[in-house]
């Protein structure tokens, strides 16, 4: 395969995968906000919002101090907003449509289908019926997609670079997730706020369901971080991203190149290093920051490595 073609298809997996994750975390900070008992506290809790997704001086910038509407549309409808669910969605069907003979026609039109469905949402219709059912369509378009995907592709070497772009956003979303609640995640008590900010990581993820059936009783700190950082059959576990990394990277080495393989390597080590629990407990702010700047590094290097001519 062409390094031009699997790059593509790398970029529709990350952008579908982003969409989604994009989607949830608007859901998320919507709900939270409405149990602020003030406007600066549902404010507060857009901002970081933008922080989390890295658009806060973006937005500041063009639309001045936040608020739900003004953020919602910057995040949702916002085509100079590259984070945008639009955005996203669009540049998924872009690359999508530039290979699309590398596609199965049930994954192009399922792709296609979920563009054309949401592409002219009605801005004001959004904001008076509340945007649950725009972003559940959204979620939904994205699981159609993947079920479509692994259901009627069977050529492993278009799947591949599929898959690793999922995986690689994936883990983006979930360490970006982590690193913007931290703090709540260090706070010790059983404070109702406190309850609610665990909750709102776990739905952040969609990890809701995987904690209530691993652990069963009471949401804390440690265990939200060892479920989304250690469990490796939680899907958005930053283990469970890292294997299936590697995973894939092995049969794409030659033409990616041996240090994307070896940064993942690097990274993976990092989830199994004995002393890690014990980072966990007193360093989890330092360990995300390095986790993330390694990820960062190995997405540059896998950008890099799809750029070229050919693929072996």
């Amino acid at each position: 395969m062409l390094l031009r073609v699997a790059n593509h298809l790398y970029w529709m997996g990350r952008y579908i995968e982003r969409t989604e994750n994009t989607a949830r975390a608007i859901e998320v900070t919507y709900q939270t906000s409405l149990l602020q008992t003030g406007a600066p506290s549902a404010d507060r809790e857009w901002e970081g919002l933008l922080t989390m997704v890295g658009q806060r001086d973006e937005f500041f910038a063009r639309y001045g101090s936040p608020s739900a509407a003004k953020v919602l549309r910057f995040m949702i409808i916002d085509f100079e907003n590259p984070a945008s669910l639009l955005a996203s969605l669009r540049a998924a069907r872009e690359n999508g449509r530039s290979v699309n003979g590398s596609l199965s026609p049930e994954m192009w039109e399922s792709l296609n289908m979920i563009w054309l469905d949401l592409r002219e949402v009605d801005e004001d219709r959004l904001l008076s019926v509340g945007v649950a059912p725009f972003l559940e369509r959204v979620k939904e378009g994205a699981h159609l997609f993947r079920g479509v995907l692994h259901s009627t592709l069977t050529q492993e070497d278009v799947l591949r670079p599929i898959d690793l772009g999922t995986f690689i956003e994936r883990a983006d979303h979930t360490v970006r997730t982590l690193r913007a609640r931290y703090a709540c995640l260090l706070q010790q008590g059983e404070q109702e706020t406190d309850y609610y900010a665990w909750v709102a990581i776990l739905q952040s993820v969609g990890a809701a369901a995987a904690y209530r059936r691993l652990y069963r009783d009471l949401i804390t700190p440690a265990r939200v971080a060892e479920l989304l950082i250690l469990r490796e059959e939680v899907p958005c576990s930053l283990h469970a991203c890292l294997d299936r990394i590697n995973d894939l990277l092995q049969p794409l080495s030659g033409g990616i190149g041996p240090e994307a393989v070896r940064l993942a390597a690097d990274l993976h080590f990092l989830l199994h290093d004995g002393r890690i629990r014990k980072t966990l407990q007193h360093a989890l702010h330092d360990y995300l920051v390095d986790f993330t700047g390694a990820l960062h590094r190995l997405g540059a290097k896998i950008g890099e490595g799809l750029r070229g001519q050919a693929c072996a």
